[in-house]
């Protein structure tokens, strides 16, 4: 047994070389297809980012206008043409509007002279300030009678004068051709005016104590400028109308602008305006209401009013501060708090809304005039039959669809369903009540400064 097994040892050691070759060739050609394969990736991931840097690099040779040296000194050329265009554009318009508004001449050539030499906001002489609150008290008059507004005389002495709060009611008009049942009879009282505005917002402008502010002067002159357009806008639709039936727009519900008219805007284009969750305050869009505004100036004579002589520059700022809360809206029409950058250094974004029944069949001619009046609006949203019910002059009827009808209240206070229930039998078959929602861009002097900073394109 034992030299079989050497045997089979010394056999083995014999054909040792022969086994083992073959092993050999083996174990070689599969190390050799891992080493290709590897090859391979690499090979082909190394072609892939090549062909990548080629196609890149072949797109830069074939465009002319690559950032070399000379078209970064074309694009600061365009830019600065650019910029200029601007300037030029922005200049135009602010002058234009410059000329269409100016400071009226009732207002006295001393007060015009004094203020042409200031800048928005600067402090203004305690005699102009006076020459001011005489001027409002009788040119704001005079803008009511322009726009032909339907209101109460009465007869004194044989001159007929209007009736102080008076506001005719159309119904009572309708029915006794053109007077008021109170006094018919004796011919001592009467209605004239082709527009009804039972309670004009333009005399919110005189809200002042004995004397205003410079801020207070700088923004009602603002606020009249706006007002004097939206009226155009009325009388210049309203041309060669003898009445309320012949005229486009009977009724004026609401005039507002500036904070009146900022929610307004804001919950009509359902924007979100406060993070705050809906409560007390909240507006029709069920959003928070506005956050408080700053305290009010208190006025000479009333508790708590500082002295002249005291913190005079503090108070004109918190006056100003007052002013501008949500007075303007930025470029997606959500208004903008006291503090808040102005997001546009050409212009202010002033919201308006006009809440007025018309003539349906003249609503086209309305938008024109609103587009070629003295500042511009831009029409944003037109809802006609708006609905609910407003109550000039009282508190909102329980009725939602209540009936035009003769109610308490100063201004010829009454019912209007703004969903144009019952208005054909005041105004006639046409009529029909609509909202208008805009902004008015109203131009600050040009200021290099601005145009000279790189920002990104205003929407």
């Amino acid at each position: 047994m034992a030299k079989k097994v050497e045997f089979n040892l010394a056999l083995a050691k014999k054909l040792s070389f022969w086994v083992a070759i073959p092993l050999i060739l083996i174990l070689v050609f599969v190390f050799n297809l891992l080493a290709v394969a590897s090859v391979t990736k690499k090979f082909d991931e190394r072609k892939k980012a090549l062909e990548s840097t080629k196609s890149a690099v072949e797109k830069i040779r074939q465009n002319s206008k690559h950032p070399n040296k000379n078209t970064i000194d074309d694009i600061g050329v365009h830019t600065n043409e650019l910029r200029g265009r601007v300037v030029t554009a922005w200049t135009t318009l602010e002058k234009e509007q410059r000329i269409r508004n100016l400071w009226p001449e009732d207002v006295g050539k001393q007060f015009i002279a004094e203020v042409s030499k200031l800048k928005f906001g600067e402090p203004i002489s305690a005699r102009s300030l006076e020459h001011y609150l005489n001027f409002m008290g009788t040119h704001i008059p005079k803008l009511e009678a322009k726009l032909d507004r339907r209101r109460t005389q009465i007869n004194d002495g044989g001159t007929w004068k209007d009736k102080d709060g008076g506001g005719a009611s159309e119904l009572d008009t309708l029915r006794t051709g053109g007077r008021s049942t109170s006094l018919v009879d004796n011919n001592n009282e009467r209605t004239v005016g082709v527009v009804e505005w039972p309670n004009p917002e333009i005399r919110n402008i005189l809200q002042w104590g004995t004397l205003p502010s410079s801020s207070e002067v700088w923004y009602a002159q603002e606020d009249l400028w706006v007002y004097d357009s939206l009226i155009w806008v009325i009388i210049k639709s309203n041309e060669g109308a003898a009445s309320p039936h012949g005229a486009v727009v009977k009724r004026i519900e609401n005039m507002l602008i500036g904070q009146q008219a900022s929610r307004e805007l804001a919950n009509q284009l359902s924007i979100q305006t406060t993070d705050a969750p809906a409560g007390p305050g909240a507006g029709r869009a069920g959003r928070a209401g506005p956050p408080a505004p700053p305290a009010a100036r208190p006025m000479p004579g009333r508790p708590g009013a500082p002295s002249p002589a005291a913190g005079a520059a503090a108070t004109d700022m918190d006056v100003a501060k007052l002013k501008r809360h949500e007075r303007y809206v930025d470029g997606n029409n959500v208004p903008l708090p006291a503090d808040a950058p102005p997001p546009f250094g050409e212009f202010n974004r002033m919201p308006i809304c006009l809440r007025l029944i018309v003539d349906r069949q003249r609503i086209p001619n309305i938008l024109v005039n609103c587009a070629n009046c003295a500042m511009p609006i831009d029409v944003l949203s037109v809802r006609i039959n708006p609905g609910g019910v407003k109550l000039v002059g009282g508190e909102k009827p329980s009725s939602p669809r209540a009936t035009p009808t003769a109610a308490p209240g100063a201004g010829g206070g009454r019912q209007v369903a703004m969903d144009g229930t019952g208005l054909d039998s005041v105004y006639g078959a046409n009529a029909v009540p609509i909202e208008i929602y805009g902004c008015i861009n109203i131009f600050n002097p040009v200021d290099q400064a601005i145009t000279e900073k790189t920002t990104e394109p205003a929407p």
